[in-house]
């Protein structure tokens, strides 16, 4: 009788790897510049949109805050505001852009201290929000200008009237354009006269029609001013998007004069941003990308083959001596592995 030799159990590593094509250093190459470009020219669409979850999310806040307070905190905040701007000086008034080195205004002291508790529902929120339909605007308006603060939203000029209206007042919001992380104020750029402006503040709505709108050098502080016998809504950002050597200066007066004007009886919520459709062509850039590194031609796969087969005959033979070594015999050098598997004893 011959006995069958006995044959070791072929690694699995190993039978992977023999018949795993080889991606090339080229078609790598060509996958990571489709993935880097896409990712460059969905970047900008990506981060406006995060944007705005975050701007819609700190809006819903605003309004939970609001539908949660007494109207009686309410109408107190307001009227402390009111009570804020009478006491105002006639005063030319910085650009909101010049700041200090360390990116602050320099605001300090007991007045901006109380500056800061008017209009604080919440001391960590927005003091009011201001909505521009026309060019899709719909931010949270902060205290102060500095830099932190606008990269957050729009932000109110110290030492300007506070955005709860009025005669004889003229409320100044700062706002940068131009952001790839962010859109806020750039739409300013395309604004047109009688557009409709809109701020949200302590449970009322304040509605003004823009009524003017000049480019100015940034030294020039002239239509900060507050005008008196008019309720003013002044808008301002950097131009050109880039440049940033001037300033767009939008005015916007209270519709119907500011007087016995009806308020809403609720805040609406914040815009929703909608679903992310960009994740379609992300999705499909990786697609592409894998399509591309994954090794797919006739030459790639003839040559796992060969590898597959080369592997698979080496480790036969090498079974095949070790089964006549168990036995006790020296084994005949293998003439092939097809051999040697169906050798017999004598």
């Amino acid at each position: 009788m011959t006995a069958a030799p006995v044959l070791a159990p072929f690694p699995r590593r190993e039978r992977r790897s023999a018949v795993r094509p080889r991606s090339t250093p080229a078609s790598l190459v060509a996958a990571l510049v489709l993935l880097t470009g896409s990712a460059l020219l969905l970047y900008p669409t990506v981060a406006a949109w995060i944007s705005d979850r975050i701007h819609a999310s700190v809006i819903s806040g605003y309004v939970d805050d609001i539908s949660g307070s007494a109207p009686s905190r309410l109408t107190e905040q307001l009227d402390s505001a009111r009570e804020y701007n009478s006491t105002l000086p006639d005063g030319p008034l910085r650009d909101p852009y010049l700041l200090n080195a360390d990116g602050t205004a320099g605001e300090s002291g007991a007045q901006w201290n109380q500056y800061l508790r008017e209009l604080d529902l919440d001391p960590n929120g927005p003091m009011a929000r201001i909505r521009i339909p026309s060019i899709d605007v719909d931010l949270p308006i902060y205290h102060g200008t500095d830099s932190d603060t606008l990269e957050q939203g729009v932000g109110h000029l110290y030492g300007s009237s506070l955005p709860v209206g009025g005669i004889d007042t003229n409320s100044v919001l700062a706002g940068h354009s131009g952001l790839p992380s962010a859109p806020l104020f750039t739409g300013l750029h395309d604004i047109a006269e009688g557009a409709i402006v809109e701020i949200d503040v302590m449970g009322d709505t304040l509605t003004y029609l823009v009524t003017s709108i000049s480019v100015v050098e940034p030294n020039d502080g002239s239509s900060l001013r507050r005008v008196m016998g008019k309720d003013v809504l002044t808008l301002v950002t950097c131009t050109p998007i880039g440049v940033n050597s001037h300033r767009i200066i939008v005015r916007a007066e209270r519709a119907g004069g500011g007087e016995d004007l009806p308020t809403s009886a609720e805040v609406e919520l914040g815009t929703d941003p909608g679903v992310p459709w960009w994740i379609v062509p992300l999705l499909a850039a990786v697609g592409a990308a894998l399509w591309v590194a994954w090794p797919r031609t006739r030459a790639s796969l003839r040559a796992a083959r060969h590898r597959a087969r080369t592997v698979s005959a080496r480790g036969a033979g090498t079974r095949a001596v070790a089964a006549r070594r168990v036995r006790g015999r020296r084994a005949p050098r293998c003439p092939g592995p097809r051999a040697c598997i169906h050798a017999s004893s004598p």
